[in-house]
C-alpha cells in the first residue's frame, strides 16, 4: 500500500487530479463529490486544482475524451482501416471481444463505465458514450463487416443489419453484467464463459457449411 502511495505522489499533480477523480466520482456520483474532496485526496491545496482544470465539470470532460480514446483500441489495427475490410476473417469478432474484455479489465475502464452508466441521464457524453461508442458504433461496425463477409462469400447468406443487433446487443449486457460482478469483486468466470459461448454460436450461425 505504502509502495503505491509513493507511486503516486511520483505522478504529476494533473494526473493524480484525474485519477483521484476517478475514484470519487464512481463511488459517490460527480454531483456529490467537491473540488475540495478531490483536492483532499490529491494532497493538495483546493486552489491548486484550478491550476489544471478551470472546473470539476472539465475534469469529468477529460475523463469521457480519454474513455473514448481507450474505447478505439476495442478494434483490432487492421479493422481500423477502411480499406481493408476485405481483408478481416472471422476472427476478427473473438479478437474485438477479447481486445473490449481486456480493456473493462482495467481498473481505471471500468470505473470510467461505471461514472458513464450513472450519469447518462443526466450529461449528455456520458449519453453519447453509453448510446454511440458502445452500443451503436459496434453495431455498425460488425453490420459493414458482415455485409463485405457477406459480398465475399466468406459466410453463407445473412441479413447484416439483423445479424449485427444479435451479435452485439446481448454482449453489451454480457460486458455490463461483467462491470457490475467485478465492481463487487464476485467471480466473474460464469459470464466470461458465457460471452465466449455466444461468439462461438454466432460464428457457427454464420459459417457456411463448409467453411471452417
Amino acid at each position: 500500500m505504502e509502495d503505491e502511495k509513493s507511486k503516486d505522489k511520483i505522478k504529476p499533480t494533473k494526473e493524480r487530479i484525474f485519477d483521484v477523480s476517478i475514484e470519487l466520482f464512481a463511488a459517490k456520483g460527480f454531483d456529490a463529490v467537491s473540488v475540495r474532496e478531490i483536492a483532499r485526496g490529491v494532497g493538495i491545496r483546493e486552489s491548486s486544482i484550478y491550476n489544471h482544470y478551470p472546473s470539476k465539470n472539465a475534469i469529468l470532460d477529460d475523463i469521457f475524451q480519454y474513455f473514448e480514446k481507450e474505447l478505439i483500441k476495442m478494434r483490432p489495427p487492421e479493422a481500423q482501416n477502411p480499406a481493408k475490410l476485405n481483408e478481416l476473417t472471422l476472427d476478427v469478432f473473438r479478437e474485438r471481444v477479447k481486445r473490449t474484455l481486456n480493456i473493462l479489465k482495467t481498473p481505471k475502464m471500468a470505473k470510467i463505465f461505471q461514472i458513464s452508466s450513472s450519469e447518462q441521464f443526466r450529461d449528455e457524453r456520458a449519453k453519447k458514450i453509453i448510446l454511440h461508442t458502445l452500443i451503436k458504433e459496434p453495431q455498425q461496425f460488425t453490420e459493414k463487416v458482415l455485409e463485405k463477409m457477406v459480398e465475399n462469400g466468406t459466410i453463407k447468406p445473412v441479413n447484416p443489419k439483423i445479424l449485427s443487433v444479435e451479435f452485439q446487443y446481448p454482449l453489451f449486457s454480457l460486458f455490463l453484467e461483467y462491470l457490475l460482478l467485478t465492481s463487487e469483486d464476485s467471480d466473474t468466470s460464469t459470464v466470461e464463459e458465457a460471452i465466449s459461448n455466444h461468439v462461438d454460436y454466432f460464428l457457427d450461425t454464420i459459417r457456411g457449411e463448409n467453411r471452417k
